[in-house]
């Protein structure tokens, strides 16, 4: 498993390995405050992979949060057996998911796994292809019952291919108390993605080039050096909470990236009111036609298809909050329903 995640994460930001003795953190506070009404799903994720973690927790169940399955496995099996936990479900599948997915089965729980990773990172980063493998060799031992994908359109596939999958989209988060925060003057543009290649942050910053008095905002600058008559900040990596008020101060920002499955970081940002641009790569906003046509790009490696969509949306700010808010919750509706059905 550590070869696989050394892999999986080898075009991608770089993770920490596990914390020594990093007790896992329980939503619920200890296995002893456990609630008790309906001990039906218990979710478990890890603590550090920051947009896996906010989906997990979006769903509002009770949540195991480990970076070490295989160092606290066992003791998290107890818990759930002594709560008579009826299905346990991994998001992300963190280190030593696969043993702690066995024994949960052992143990007589139903086992799922939702995973946010698409074919297309499957096809270009070999650890994210090895860590689906695994997934699905559970499937096919029968210590796994059902396996989830967050982006619209695998689940048919695997389905077709003999395995159990199903669609399983990312609910809207429970955003904490945020302000807006004086950046400076100016169109204040943000860019909050890691700049490694499915972010496509670098042609995102070539758009902000071609705007008239814009600073472009990122949590961490691309290794580009002719960004450097480009006026950027880097803010670092920041926690959530942070980084939630970070979305709120811009005057509107971008996830105009070239593989997604299904984001929060925009719904987030409409969320606290400010636009938000996207690719096409995801299903966020495909079913309300306008919306759609106002929040996307239709060439997402094309700098200036870039910023002259973000020229119109800012234009039509208004109209797409308006409609980007009806259509997270009838899409959080949804996928409250899609969830029960998964997990039942």
């Amino acid at each position: 498993m550590r070869e696989i995640l050394k892999r999986r994460f080898a075009a991608a930001p770089p993770i920490e390995a596990p914390v020594e003795d990093r007790r896992p953190v329980l939503s619920f506070g200890s296995w002893d405050g456990f609630p008790t009404d309906d001990p039906g799903v218990v979710i478990v994720c890890h603590p550090d992979w920051r947009g896996v973690r906010t989906a997990a927790l979006s769903f509002r169940e009770p949540t195991v949060e480990c970076d070490d399955l295989d160092r606290w496995g066992n003791e998290i099996i107890s818990g759930l057996r002594s709560n008579a936990v009826r299905t346990v479900v991994v998001h992300g599948f963190p280190p030593g998911s696969a043993a702690f997915v066995r024994a949960a089965h052992t143990a007589g729980m139903g086992t799922r796994v939702v995973l946010h990773s698409s074919m297309a990172q499957h096809g270009a980063e070999a650890g994210e292809a090895a860590v689906a493998d695994e997934v699905l060799a559970l499937v096919r031992s029968s210590a796994l019952d059902r396996v989830g994908f967050v982006k619209a359109g695998i689940a048919e596939s695997f389905t077709a291919l003999g395995y159990p999958a199903s669609y399983v989209p990312n609910r809207a988060p429970d955003l904490p108390d945020h302000e807006r925060r004086d950046v400076g003057p100016g169109l204040n543009v943000g860019i909050f993605a890691e700049p490694f290649w499915r972010k496509n942050v670098v042609t995102q910053l070539g758009a902000v080039a071609l705007l008239d008095d814009a600073t472009a905002h990122v949590i961490r600058r691309p290794d580009v050096e002719y960004l450097d008559h480009l006026r950027l900040v880097d803010h670092g990596e920041v926690p959530w909470d942070e980084f939630i008020s970070l979305q709120a101060s811009m005057d509107i920002n971008l996830y105009v990236t070239l593989s997604e499955c299904h984001p929060l970081s925009p719904i987030e940002s409409y969320m606290t009111g400010v636009p938000a641009l996207l690719s096409r790569t995801s299903d966020v906003f495909r079913s309300d036609e306008r919306l759609w046509d106002l929040t996307s790009v239709e060439i997402p490696d094309d700098p200036s298809e870039i910023a002259a969509a973000l020229r119109r949306l800012i234009e039509h700010a208004d109209e797409a909050r308006e409609r980007a808010g009806r259509w997270i919750a009838r899409a959080d509706a949804s996928a409250a329903e899609r969830w029960r059905e998964f997990v039942s």
